[in-house]
């Protein structure tokens, strides 16, 4: 005789049916793939080698370069791109630098520079000769974003960028030290306002292709621990030898190791892709390139000399003489080549990128094979896909509204427009943001949703037909969008990845709590990658995201990487309403849909315009 069934028990649904329509185990053993691709990586991970200390010790006088840096914030304290005191400032360089026998050339140009617009601005480079043609080239921006925020001063990097010159100058009747390789001086305008200075020398000097490295110094004076930036665009990284040699010689002179950005804050900023750095734009060439800095809160275990000085004058020689000695380790190393593929820094050694690379789009895989069979399983049960379709389009098109949206607020202000160059974080559009552009923006944007939202609101309670075929839609959509960036973007895949393996799993979830939290982590992608680049540079999250909008209407976030990611937002709005069992298949799955607003809307001014005509010819 045939037990009895516990009570309290529910049987389990069929693998196959509507209520288990995932193959689960499919996906499990897909995962098999992804073990290689891990193995790949773990290989990968390699020590990084060291350049040799120069023989000779730094002259570099940390009192004189402190004596140039007030000099230059007390003449020209205000030192804003396009302004008097910026030109000003400009002179001073070159005259103070052309003391040492030295011959500067000045490049003007104009650039529409985010938060200034249209104004003058100037680069001035000078050489010094070497006995090759191959150049080091030392970078470090001029001006300043006003008396009034601190955070974009350079004038402890220029002061660095005279004295280091003063170190291959003629000392009375000895000659000047001959350098093997050219070393190339460059002083950069608006560095503080997303580097156009720099992108500018990138782009047009002969000596970006003929250098071999790229240090810049920036905020050399600060009180906080030192810091190497290595953010780079286009897949580019500096060279790990050029890192671990500038971490040494630094590590000599400070007694404690440079700090490093997070693996996380590097993922992030591959995946946007974000170099906030000078050193962005030779990395987008293919030149080796770092930053040397400080980081802004002091440490207390370092020593940071009188707290009432304007700047940390121990702290400033000390990067003064590892930057001497890292240009010395540069220019005596005999066949030395910096390559620029990108890679994960990991304290004293390194991941390929390539390694990287592999792993995230590997595991895109046994996501896609989960939705095709799915995908699969619908068709052969003759699940009605085309009402789901039209809800999934109805929700893109809202999310490309909210794009137009953006861009008509860049248009009137709200949000800022100019080169496409990386942002600083006191950019006057979040510090002194227009209340009434984003009021606007936001009822446009509610006006919008209200209007797409009426063929989307169920009306009666949906089959888990329609519920299924709302999941396979909008997962196969999802599944589309996670290929074309793995193809296009892979580090993209940082933010995606783990909506695809949270999500996949909604239709097998029948309590709303446990769909709700499978939601929510599905979304931890973008929400961590905001919080990073938030803590990167040191905004609110509600600035971040104000922030990443503006990267978008200045063009600093390509086009295509915006569609993608409204793409995305698509498949999560549905994906959302299937979660918190607010899914309908548009318009209750009529065949055919009648018309919308829009389209009524047209038609009803179409037929207004022929009656008009015939009216017309009638007479």
């Amino acid at each position: 005789m045939e037990a009895a069934r516990p009570r309290g028990r529910r049987r389990r649904a069929r693998r196959g049916t509507v209520e288990r329509p995932l193959n689960a185990r499919l996906v499990r053993v897909a995962f098999l793939v992804v073990a290689p691709a891990l193995l790949a990586l773990l290989f990968s991970v390699s020590l990084t080698g060291t350049l040799r200390r120069p023989a000779l010790e730094p002259l570099f006088d940390a009192e004189a370069a402190a004596t140039l840096a007030t000099q230059l914030s007390t003449e020209y304290p205000s030192r804003v791109p396009g302004t008097a005191e910026a030109v000003g400032s400009a002179h001073w360089y070159g005259e103070t630098i052309s003391a040492f026998g030295f011959t500067t050339e000045e490049d003007v140009w104009h650039e529409d520079v985010p938060d200034l617009g249209d104004v003058e601005l100037r680069n001035l480079v000078t050489v010094v000769p070497g006995r090759s043609e191959v150049s080091i080239v030392l970078v470090a921006h001029r001006d300043n974003a006003g008396t009034e925020e601190p955070l974009g001063d350079n004038a402890s990097g220029t002061a660095a960028l005279i004295e280091l010159a003063r170190g291959f100058a003629p000392q009375g009747a000895t000659a000047a030290p001959l350098p093997q390789r050219t070393l190339v001086l460059v002083s950069t305008d608006a560095g503080a306002y997303g580097g156009a200075g720099a992108v500018r020398f990138a782009k047009t000097s002969p000596y970006t292709d003929a250098a071999l490295a790229v240090i810049v110094l920036d905020g050399l004076g600060g009180r906080g621990r030192p810091r190497i930036a290595v953010a780079g665009l286009e897949k580019h990284s500096p060279s790990p030898r050029l890192v671990s040699t500038a971490r040494a010689r630094i590590r000599e002179e400070v007694g404690i190791s440079p700090a490093l950005p997070s693996v996380p804050t590097q993922l992030v900023d591959l995946g946007i892709p974000y170099a906030a750095g000078e050193q962005g734009p030779f990395l987008a060439r293919g030149v080796a390139a770092i930053t040397l800095t400080t980081e802004e809160a002091g440490d207390p275990d370092i020593p940071a000399g009188d707290p009432d000085a304007p700047l940390a004058v121990r702290r400033l020689g000390q990067l003064g003489r590892a930057t001497e000695a890292l240009v010395g380790s540069i220019d005596a190393s005999v066949g030395a080549a910096f390559r620029t593929p990108d890679r994960l820094f990991l304290d004293d050694r390194v991941a390929s990128g390539w390694a990287v690379r592999l792993m995230l789009v590997v595991a895109v895989a046994p996501f896609a094979l989960g939705v095709l069979d799915l995908l699969a399983r619908s068709r052969r049960r003759r699940l009605a896909l085309a009402p789901a379709v039209r809800s999934l389009r109805a929700r893109l098109l809202f999310w490309l509204y909210a794009g137009l949206l953006i861009w008509i607020g860049s248009l009137t202000g709200a949000f800022p427009t100019g080169a496409p160059l990386p942002l600083p974080p006191y950019a006057s559009f979040l510090t002194d943001r227009p209340a009434v552009g984003l009021a606007l923006f936001g009822i446009a944007l509610a006006l919008g949703w209200l209007v797409g939202r009426r063929r989307l609101v169920p009306t009666a309670g949906t089959t888990p037909q329609e519920r299924l075929a709302g999941y396979a839609v909008a997962l196969g959509w999802l599944g589309i969008v996670a290929v074309v960036i793995a193809v296009l973007r892979p580090y993209a895949l940082v933010f995606v990845l783990p909506s695809l393996y949270a999500w996949l799993w909604l239709p097998l979830r029948t309590r709303p709590w446990t769909r709700a939290a499978l939601y929510v982590a599905g979304l931890m992608g973008p929400v961590v990658g905001l919080l990073v680049l938030a803590d990167e540079l040191d905004l609110g999250p509600h600035h971040a995201t104000l922030y990443v909008a503006g990267l978008v209407t200045v063009g600093y976030i390509p086009l295509f990487s915006v569609l993608l990611a409204l793409a995305w937002a698509a498949a999560a709005a549905q994906l959302a309403a299937l979660a918190f069992g607010r899914y309908a298949p548009y318009a209750a799955g009529a065949e055919p849909p009648p018309r919308g607003v829009i389209r009524a809307s047209v038609a009803r001014i179409g037929r207004r315009t022929r009656r008009a005509r015939v009216y017309d010819s009638a007479r």
